[in-house]
């Protein structure tokens, strides 16, 4: 019979402790004790040795960050959830960067708390058996396709800059897959310099080890499956091999962040299926959003879930020509997220960094790593696009309203 998992609870103060026991007791873990901060904190892990660890966080938050810190040093393979009732933007970060696994905004629930709980737990088990090479079975994390109808609309930076945002901010172990079968440059973008790529990775199926010998690795710790340097190598490889692929890396990661070309053949249709995110980003530029509707179009007759899909709109001019409102309306889809014109956001690929890295103040970079919060169920989304992001996750938005702005028809 397999042993409850046991969660030890950290927190200053007594009645928010005895608060999250009683909750604890509503969900299928064992309580393992409470503590407050510091050095008893640390010691009490070390001799509970719990599953993992719910530590909360308020003011002053100086200690509960130090105690943060020593708890993952003395348990570096045990989870640990903050909570608080701040979801101030920067104090997540800024707990993920000291260690959390996840952030829950309190008042939770006891599901909640509970989905919390086990993610963390299956995080964890995939990390330890992707260190030790051995099979991955069960729940899988989760798959992110990014894809643009047009070229140049900022499609690899938002994919590149967000596979290291979900690495670095939010603490996911995520691998970066180029499958633009043209001329895929996400590699380059990050000045990762591959030894095979992702074609062999696709031919080497099922064999685990050549999977991992294809993967390089960026300066963040993210995984790369690089694209060929020539569109001939792509020969051979169907949709079916692709979703072969993802697949396996779904149990393998918690996040695969795909960037597809701007082009919906077998592999890119194949990403699309598979997602559990589609990231569909666009500018406002009139010339994009046509090529966007078409491609919407063709979507929708392929059978693509809709439902899965959040419009991204990348502000790569300071001029903007159209409307997000008459956006949502020609593409018969909310808007998702927006990226903030940020010239050093181009700039930055063309250099080989990574934005978040290079400049993580800048606003395209705010915006980028506060998406992967968002995207992980770090923090909730700003007011603006709650009502999208609801639908998009939870996968409840009814069906496409009917376009009132039709191709050859000027923009409202």
């Amino acid at each position: 019979m397999a042993r409850t998992p046991a969660v030890l609870i950290v927190d200053q103060d007594p009645e928010a402790r005895f608060h999250v026991k009683r909750l604890l007791g509503q969900v299928p873990f064992e309580f393992a004790g409470d503590v407050g901060l510091g050095v008893e904190a640390a010691v009490r892990a070390a001799e509970a040795r719990p599953d993992i660890v719910l530590c909360g966080l308020r003011e002053p938050v100086a200690r509960a960050f130090q105690t943060i810190e020593s708890l993952v040093h003395a348990l570096p393979q045990t989870p640990l959830i903050v909570y608080a009732e701040s979801s101030d933007l920067a104090l997540v970060r800024r707990a993920m960067q000291a260690g959390a696994r996840d952030f829950l905004h309190a008042p939770f629930t006891p599901d909640e708390l509970s989905r919390s709980l086990a993610e963390a737990l299956e995080t964890e088990e995939r990390r330890r058996l992707r260190e030790t090479g051995a099979a991955v079975s069960g729940p899988h994390g989760r798959l992110i396709t990014v894809f643009g109808a047009k070229g140049g609309v900022g499609k690899t930076s938002i994919a590149t800059n967000l596979a290291v945002a979900l690495t670095r901010r939010a603490g996911q172990a995520t691998v970066l897959v180029d499958l633009d079968d043209t001329f895929g440059d996400a590699a380059a973008a990050l000045s990762v310099a591959p030894e095979r790529t992702v074609t062999e990775a696709v031919r080497q199926l099922p064999e685990a080890a050549g999977r991992k010998r294809a993967l390089a690795s960026h300066a963040s710790g993210l995984a790369v499956l690089a694209a060929p340097q020539s569109p001939l190598e792509w020969r051979g490889i169907t949709g079916d091999q692709v979703r072969a692929l993802l697949r396996e890396l779904t149990r393998e990661y918690d996040a695969v962040v795909v960037d597809t070309a701007s082009s919906l053949g077998d592999v890119s249709v194949a990403a699309l299926q598979e997602a559990g995110r589609v990231l569909w980003v666009s500018t406002p530029e009139y010339a994009s959003v046509r090529d966007s509707l078409q491609a919407f179009q063709a979507v929708r007759s392929l059978g693509a879930p809709q439902d899965r899909i959040g419009v991204v709109l990348n502000h790569t001019s300071s001029e903007i020509e159209v409307p997000p409102s008459s956006i949502e309306e020609a593409l018969a889809c909310p808007i998702f997220w927006s990226v903030p014109y940020d010239r050093r956001l181009r700039h930055a690929a063309q250099l080989g960094e990574a934005l978040i890295d290079a400049d993580p103040a800048s606003p395209a970079a705010a915006s980028i790593a506060e998406l992967a919060l968002v995207l992980t169920g770090a923090v909730r989304a700003p007011a603006t696009s709650r009502r999208t992001l609801r639908s998009v996750l939870a996968g409840r938005i009814a069906g496409p309203r009917r376009p009132q702005w039709r191709e050859g028809e000027a923009l409202p």
